[in-house]
């Protein structure tokens, strides 16, 4: 098993911009290693999530040439989907995939490896998918695939586990977006969707109240097995920056969610066969309550060419699993080197 120490050093930055996609945005990016090392891409967690440094440490920086950006509406990239000037209808998995490309392109990248944690997983799957031919290899930590069945999982189903915490979550849908538990119709509100509606109902203080709501139950269902990492920590008294990170994410998570994705009929799932001869590890936590183990299995049976890894002792990330991410792009630099 990989140790899960010492930590190798944040390969250094070489490069960063910001490229116009069109539609208003305007995404960060920035480049870390060599300028001829292997080309990576690293895609972040959310929807929503920041571009973190710590990802530049899962690459070998004298191998590879990794390439990092912020998604729509996401970190450093522009406007913020906190923004009253972000049109959540530009902002959907295909345009994302879009904006891979153009970056790809702006880059002048032929084919690179896929890094994806979280939601990035989701993403990566997608963007390989679309463009098979652009991928050499694909590295995901923590699978979730934004599928139905385990959206309502992560936004209802788990709240067996932390009934406390879902109370409370659910109590505030029902008060003011008009969500009912007791409802078991088949055209029912999904609780994704009643707070997608609040967080978006022009009202100032029921969208923050909304996203105050949504952060502390994102960080009480993931903390588990995590090792310490901070995903969705709710802030008690935050500052204007750190209520609209808040704001922002809430609003993405649950604009993606309450659309499936954007996954298109079957999911991706039904994708499978267009990359199934691509390589691949992903990595999974045993004690991932949010995503459970079925999540990376059933991709991994579907996927010939891939490789899965189940940390027992971990959830969703932590350092044993980054240790296994960091094994997997040594082995791709391995084998991917000319």
């Amino acid at each position: 098993m990989p140790d899960a120490t010492p930590l190798p050093p944040l390969a250094p930055l070489v490069e960063e911009g910001m490229l116009d996609v069109g539609d208003g945005h305007r995404l960060f990016h920035e480049v870390s290693g060599t300028p001829d090392g292997i080309p990576a891409l690293y895609l972040h967690g959310g929807p929503g999530g920041r571009l973190t440094p710590g990802y530049r440490r899962n690459a070998p920086a004298d191998a590879f040439r990794t390439v990092g950006f912020g998604q729509r509406g996401a970190g450093r990239s522009v406007p913020l989907a906190s923004d009253p000037a972000h049109d959540l209808a530009t902002n959907t998995t295909p345009h994302l995939i879009a904006d891979i490309e153009a970056l790809r392109e702006h880059l002048g990248i032929d084919a690179w490896v896929l890094q994806g944690v979280s939601w990035g997983t989701h993403l990566a799957v997608a963007y390989a998918q679309a463009h098979p031919e652009r991928v050499r290899g694909v590295v995901l930590m923590a699978v979730g695939l934004a599928e139905r069945r385990h959206i309502d999982w992560i936004t209802e189903g788990v709240g067996r586990l932390y009934p406390e915490a879902w109370d409370s979550f659910a109590a505030f849908a029902e008060a003011r977006g008009g969500y009912d538990r007791t409802d078991a119709s088949p055209d029912r509100l999904r609780i994704v969707e009643a707070y997608r509606r609040m967080l978006t109902s022009g009202d100032d203080e029921l969208e923050a109240a909304a996203a105050r709501a949504w952060m502390a139950w994102e960080d009480e269902h993931i903390r588990i097995g995590t090792g310490g990492l901070e995903i969705a920590r709710p802030v008690e008294d935050p500052t204007p920056e750190q209520a609209a990170h808040a704001l922002g994410f809430a609003r993405l998570v649950t604009h993606y969610w309450a659309h499936d994705g954007f996954s298109g009929p079957g999911g991706l799932m039904a994708g499978m066969d267009r990359i199934g001869q691509i390589p691949a590890v992903l990595i999974h936590g045993r004690r991932d309550v949010s995503g459970p183990t079925v999540q990376a299995w059933e991709l991994h049976r579907a996927w010939p060419a891939s490789r899965l890894v189940v940390v027992e002792q971990e959830g969703h990330g932590g350092p044993i699993m980054a240790s296994h991410w960091r094994e997997a792009m040594q082995e791709f630099a391995r084998t991917l080197r000319p």
